[in-house]
Parts: C-alpha cells; sequence; structure tokens
C-alpha cells in the first residue's frame, strides 16, 4: 500500500489534485494500491505524523497559514526521514529553497497537468530502488528475503540474532549483528549498543538516553555510543 499525504488550504485545488492522482495511477503500470489523505491544516498533519502515522509521498503547499510548507517539510524530514516530499507553490521563486528540504519535484500550480504525471513516475522510481534493497536471513534452513524499509531494529538475542519487523514480527538469523550489518551496508542502520542496531527510518526522536520508535517501543542507547548516535542522527536528518 503506498500511502499519500495532501496538505493545502485550497480545498478546491486539493480535490482536484486528489482527482489528478488516481487518474494517473489508473492509467499507468503502477501495481500499488494507492491510500490518499487530504489535510487542510498543516499543524493538524504534523501532529498526525509525530503520533506515528506514516506516509510515503506528501505533496504540501508551500504557502500555508500556521505551519507553512517549508516549516512542515522540516517536521516531516525528523520523523519520516524516508518519506518523498513534492512541492506545490503559486510563486516561482520559493523552488530553489524547496529544494534544501530533500524535496523530490517542484510543481507550480498552474502548470499540475503537466508536471504531476513526471512527478508520480519519479517517485514510482525511488519506491523501486528502496525495494530492491533486500537483507537475506538464513535460519537452519530457512531462507528469507527481507525489505529493508520493512527491518525495525535488530538485537542479538543468546546464540542467533533477531529481526524484528513491521509486518512479519521477529525473524531470527543465526549469523551475528556484524554480519548482518556488513550485509546492510546502509547508512541508516546504526548502532545503539554492542547488542543493537536501528533502522533511522522508524526512529521518531532521541530522549536522554533512549531511542523512541514509531512504534513508540523505547531502546536504551549505551554511554558510550549516546554522543555517536546522536551526531549521525543530527546529520541524517539534515540538524548539522
Amino acid at each position: 500500500m503506498l500511502r499519500i499525504a495532501l496538505c493545502d488550504d485550497d480545498l478546491a485545488f486539493m480535490h482536484d489534485l486528489h482527482q489528478k492522482i488516481v487518474k494517473c495511477y489508473q492509467e499507468t503500470n503502477f501495481s500499488e494500491n494507492v491510500s490518499i489523505t487530504e489535510f487542510s491544516d498543516s499543524v493538524y498533519l504534523s501532529r498526525t505524523i509525530s503520533s506515528g502515522n506514516s506516509f510515503d509521498l506528501l505533496f504540501v503547499d508551500i504557502e500555508m497559514p500556521q505551519l507553512n510548507g517549508l516549516e512542515l517539510a522540516q517536521h516531516i524530514r525528523t520523523h519520516l526521514p524516508a518519506a518523498l516530499i513534492v512541492f506545490l507553490t503559486s510563486h516561482s521563486e520559493f523552488s530553489l529553497e524547496g529544494y534544501k528540504f530533500g524535496a523530490l519535484r517542484y510543481i507550480p500550480k498552474l502548470d499540475l497537468a503537466r508536471r504531476l504525471p513526471e512527478a508520480l513516475t519519479a517517485a514510482q522510481a525511488e519506491f523501486s530502488k528502496l525495494e530492491s534493497k533486500f537483507l537475506t536471513v538464513r535460519h537452519y534452513n530457512d531462507v528469507m528475503r527481507i525489505p529493508y524499509q520493512e527491518i525495525v531494529y535488530v538485537r542479538h538475542v543468546l546464540r542467533a540474532s533477531q529481526i524484528i519487523t513491521l509486518d512479519l514480527g521477529i525473524v531470527k538469523d543465526s549469523r551475528g549483528l556484524k554480519a548482518i550489518h556488513e550485509q546492510l551496508g546502509d547508512e541508516r542502520f546504526i548502532y545503539i549498543d554492542r547488542s543493537t542496531f536501528v533502522n533511522l527510518d522508524h526512529v521518531r526522536q532521541i530522549k536522554g538516553n533512549e531511542v523512541i520508535l514509531r512504534n513508540l517501543e523505547r531502546l536504551p542507547i549505551s554511554r558510550q555510543l549516546l554522543v555517536k548516535v546522536k551526531y549521525t542522527i543530527n546529520c541524517l536528518w539534515g540538524d548539522e
């Protein structure tokens, strides 16, 4: 399921965007089931994300009251670092500033019909890249391939490693943490102590010496790694 959020205080435009996205998916070979949620209040969307709700692709109007699109994008980057953001605006001077937040595309509202299909195609290409990354897990005679985005964290328990996932439960692997971490080879996976590493895509915040995950689970960070973990997260979230 591809989860899309639309955020614009212009309800008529947002409804039109919704319909055009649905039509684009109906007319292409994209295989995903799509869920589209509309938000006319950027503050409410930010609170929805803070409460643990996740979206894969967000269309955000830059010119909104209270919390503008650029401020909202910064919030999205903190809680959903892997999400794709498409900025919408009536003013071209915002385009370069929008890209500072890692926007996938910038769409002038007056050019929506022409720009939207290309933006959705670009998003699909990015999702395909993510989906092509799998961790091959072996435990005795069992073999399983787990998408990177499915992995929340990995810990070593007794003589096996446990891979905690979003929807597959706990998957065991006979290898040690080091071997699994090396196979992943992705900067999103960072150690928080000697026996655990986490996927930053599922981290909501660092509070004290704990990491709080999107499922609200709390994991302790070792004193020796606390500074390094905070620095790494700040760099990847764009706070450095």
